[in-house]
């Protein structure tokens, strides 16, 4: 099982938004009333009128904002600092390189929306081939972006290194002490090119608090942070931050972005004989996509099989986010939040998944680490050997590849 990357693009999202509250000019009139004296019989004077009036001053001309609908109005007000110039809230590159920027003087249409990621609100904002991420604590602030239109040149990535398990936790039991039966390292670099590498579960490696088991045994004798220490210890790959779902949490997911679509190069039955894919673009419900995740039995290469179905399953939902494109980045994330556990901050989830938008995911490399069957204790197991460190070591840099 496969925890989605990203969501409006990946599985229930709440968007959190307020209207735009409009401003309403109220015009006083004051009109001068006219006194006019009487004249008598004998006298005609022309009594000269008596005019009290107070004109009401033009009002100011308003100043050019960003306008966008269905985004609060605090979120705005930074967006119209970013364009229109002012002190933009921010920190290191971000404010780096948005301090060089080119503002305008006339007013912009954005479009963007929000989410809600672990408590805190986050927001995607676009204009044009104009990306800004931002998170709200008390106020907002950019945490990353790209703005061609403003003469700025892109902020780089933070590398990071992210495992992604999926726990074969079933309803009760809790998803971070069961086994970790999906592991893979997802890497994006500093230009936002990554990779994905799946870790066979009967991987044979030393435990973070002695001795050796299967790999996927680490989460249930050391939780999420045993399991993380394993991986770094196998691979001598530097882990960042993890994401773990739960069967369940993995069905919710999908069912919040409406299904998974998945191009399989052939039809594929699961271990039931149930129908999960058939050859060309299917569109997986949270029950197909969970079998599809877990099934081997029909695959020649069994777990190396499957765990290479699961980081297509990954990729597909990035293709999708792309899909979608970035201003609904935040809802989707808000999606999906609910149905994960994760140690990534709100800032490093956004510019994570805000990669799909720099380099195509489908051309992403997706590869499982090569092994040799073996036995170690009268368990059936997986060995790595050179070529498996081989693999983790072009991994490190957060990208498979040159």
């Amino acid at each position: 099982m496969v925890p989605p990357l990203v969501r409006d693009s990946l599985p229930g999202l709440s968007l959190f938004r307020r209207p735009v509250p409009r401003r309403s000019l109220l015009l006083g009139l004051l009109g001068a009333p006219l006194t006019l004296a009487a004249c008598t019989k004998d006298e005609k004077k022309a009594a000269a009128p008596s005019s009290s009036s107070t004109a009401a001053a033009p009002p100011a001309p308003a100043k050019p904002a960003a306008t966008g609908k269905g985004l609060p109005a605090d979120l705005l007000a930074v967006m119209t600092k970013v364009y229109l110039g002012g002190t933009v809230p921010a920190s290191g590159a971000v404010a780096t390189a948005l301090s060089k920027r080119k503002p305008g003087t006339k007013g912009v249409i954005v479009i963007g929306s929000t989410g809600n990621w672990k408590g805190v609100a986050v927001a995607s904002v676009v204009r044009g081939k104009d990306v800004t991420l931002l998170v709200k604590d008390k106020t907002w602030k950019v945490v990353g972006g790209w703005w061609p239109s403003l003469g700025v040149a892109r902020p780089p990535f933070a590398t990071m290194r992210v495992l992604a398990i999926g726990s074969d936790a079933r309803t009760p039991q809790p998803v971070e002490k069961c086994r970790g039966d999906a592991l893979h390292i997802i890497g994006v670099d500093a230009k936002g090119v990554g990779g994905i590498v799946g870790i066979p579960r009967d991987s044979w490696v030393p435990l973070a608090g002695g001795g050796n088991a299967k790999i996927n045994a680490a989460l249930v004798f050391g939780g999420v942070k045993g399991q993380v220490a394993a991986v770094s210890k196998a691979s001598g790959v530097q882990i960042d931050g993890y994401v773990i779902a739960g069967f369940k949490g993995f069905k919710d997911m999908v069912r919040a972005i409406g299904g998974i679509y998945y191009v399989a190069d052939k039809a594929l039955k699961s271990v039931d004989n149930m129908q999960i894919t058939k050859k060309g673009a299917n569109l997986l419900d949270a029950q197909r996509a969970l079998a599809f995740a877990r099934e081997r039995k029909h695959l020649p290469n069994g777990d190396f099989g499957r765990s290479a179905h699961q980081g297509e399953l990954i990729k597909a939902g990035a293709v999708m986010a792309r899909k979608m494109g970035p201003a609904r980045l935040a809802s989707l994330l808000g999606r999906i939040a609910p149905h994960l556990a994760t140690d990534l901050s709100p800032a490093e989830v956004l510019n994570l998944s805000a990669s799909v938008f720099v380099s195509d995911p489908a051309s992403i490399r997706n590869t499982v680490v090569p092994g040799a069957i073996g036995t170690r204790e009268r368990q059936s197991v997986v060995l790595l050997g050179s070529a498996a460190q081989s693999t983790f070591k072009d991994m490190r840099n957060g990208r498979l590849g040159a």
